[in-house]
């Protein structure tokens, strides 16, 4: 479909057939990294190294983590797989939110619920700043 940079998920039927996509950079550069991050590492047939291990670190329900420790793991799994993928963003800021923290800025989250919100600059774009928050359950 002309003029649209990559696919906008979920999946939505749009015109003749084509799904829904994604117009400008910031929505696309957006979509990208909510796929990067919520991609596990393996899943991509051609390229399995792709993706964090985010999803697998929120599953770990017979480990006993601590939050602290898991926003830790988290937080690298994030830095590193930015720095890999995405070298044209650069990370301003990254917070991490549980259960536990998550009260002080009025949020709720259920137990093994993480709140990711991230501000980033676009390098290639004249610095554009942009932001994206995601609530990730195992």
């Amino acid at each position: 479909m002309p003029g649209t940079i990559n696919y906008s998920f979920p999946l939505r039927k749009f015109r003749k057939g084509f799904f829904e996509g994604n117009q400008d950079t910031i929505r696309a550069v957006r979509e990208n990294i909510k796929i990067l991050l919520l991609t596990k590492k393996g899943e991509r047939v051609v390229n399995g190294g792709i993706g964090t291990n985010i999803p697998i670190l929120l599953g770990s329900l017979f480990e006993q983590i601590v939050p602290a420790e898991l926003e830790v793991r988290i937080r690298s799994e994030i830095e590193s797989a930015i720095r890999v993928w995405m070298p044209e963003i650069k990370l301003v800021s990254l917070k991490l939110y549980s259960e536990d923290t998550a009260g002080g800025i009025g949020v709720s989250l259920d137990t093994n619920q993480v709140l990711i919100r991230m501000k980033y600059v676009l390098k290639n774009a004249d610095q554009l700043v942009d932001s994206v928050q995601l609530t990730l359950s195992p």
